[in-house]
């Protein structure tokens, strides 16, 4: 005889159906738990090694939060406990709100049609290549595509840059290599003559020099540092950056920083480094001399992985000193790499 609602079978039956979505609502009360816990950790510990890969994820933070809200107040109204699930949405909201505000998830226009016309005065190419692939014809369309004053290529090798200078050769017949880290090299090309800092480029893998676009000369600033794994390459990373930074900021010539920088627009010590805008009480906040003009439009525009969009993260940068106003700052496809590439347009001060 089948059970009845009021049968011993058919409760027990109820019973399992109502300690699933009980047990459920547990496991996303801990996952939120452990989201809040990575996000505070990021916030008040971000400036230690660590701790600051906490906070290269605050989209990801925000998106992970919608969905456990969502599937949480589901579970909580299939058990009918209203009153909790209305309690427990409270708080996120709360968080939900101040992350999405300060950190929206995509910027319009970042995947508009590829072809980009000249904005401004220069164009920047940099690019991460990804030193294990084979195949450059993708950066080489590129480069042919978005027609740069200068190029940068990072995680090139010795034989990649014998194919690419060969190839670009007509149109960039200057250019200067620099091993950066392991099997990686940074590669810089420019239509007209570049003199850079050789001891510099020796002694502290980065880039400095200078080139002539329009009849101008300006300066370039690349490195790309190791990826902060460990406490001495955390230690390396933010020395490298903060010369290259410094060196940016002091040059009298209109100078532009690019690179792949392993650190997100998220982290404590990438506001510290690049000091992007002077914190003031004033609306909107004034830029004081010597600050690094970011040329990203906005906190996202990700650029890595570019195989998983759901983890990308900002971490190819472009800034310039007072002599430049960045104009433009597009992402783009750059199939056989794990990162987008980037382009962007800037305009001379004065």
């Amino acid at each position: 005889m089948l059970g009845t609602p009021s049968s011993p079978v058919a409760t027990s039956r109820w019973q399992r159906f109502r300690q699933r979505p009980q047990s459920v609502s547990h496991w996303l009360n801990g996952l939120a738990i452990g989201l809040f816990l990575a996000w505070l950790a990021g916030r008040l510990l971000g400036r230690f090694y660590f701790f600051e890969l906490f906070t290269h994820f605050q989209t990801q933070y925000f998106g992970l939060a919608t969905i456990l809200v969502l599937a949480n107040v589901l579970s909580l109204l299939v058990l009918g406990k209203k009153s909790l699930a209305g309690f427990t949405v409270i708080p996120f909201l709360v968080f939900l709100g101040v992350k999405g505000f300060e950190y929206p998830i995509w910027v319009a226009g970042d995947y508009d049609p590829d072809e980009l016309p000249l904005a401004a005065d220069v164009r920047i190419f940099h690019a991460n290549v990804l030193y294990s692939r084979t195949d450059y014809a993708p950066t080489l369309s590129l480069i042919h595509q978005q027609r740069p004053d200068i190029y940068v290529l990072q995680e090139m090798t010795p034989a990649s840059i014998r194919l690419v200078t060969r190839e670009l050769s007509r149109e960039y017949p200057y250019w200067f290599a620099c091993w950066s880290k392991g099997p990686c090299w940074v590669l810089a090309g420019s239509r007209n003559p570049i003199r850079v800092d050789q001891p510099l480029a020796r002694t502290q893998r980065i880039i400095a020099g200078t080139t002539q676009v329009r009849g101008r000369t300006i300066g370039l600033v690349t490195v790309h540092p190791r990826t902060p794994l460990l406490p001495s390459w955390f230690q390396e990373r933010n020395a490298q950056l903060t010369n290259a930074a410094q060196r940016t900021r002091s040059q009298a010539l209109p100078t532009v920083l690019v690179g792949d920088f392993n650190i997100s627009v998220f982290s404590p010590l990438y506001k510290t480094i690049f000091r992007p805008v002077e914190r003031t009480s004033e609306r909107p906040p004034v830029e004081k001399p010597g600050n690094l003009r970011p040329a990203r439009r906005s906190l996202t525009q990700p650029t890595w992985p570019r195989f998983f969009p759901p983890m990308m993260i900002p971490i190819d940068h472009v800034f310039t000193n007072a002599g430049f106003r960045p104009f433009l700052f597009h992402t783009l496809p750059h199939p056989g790499s794990d990162h987008r590439a980037v382009v962007a347009d800037l305009s001379f001060s004065r």
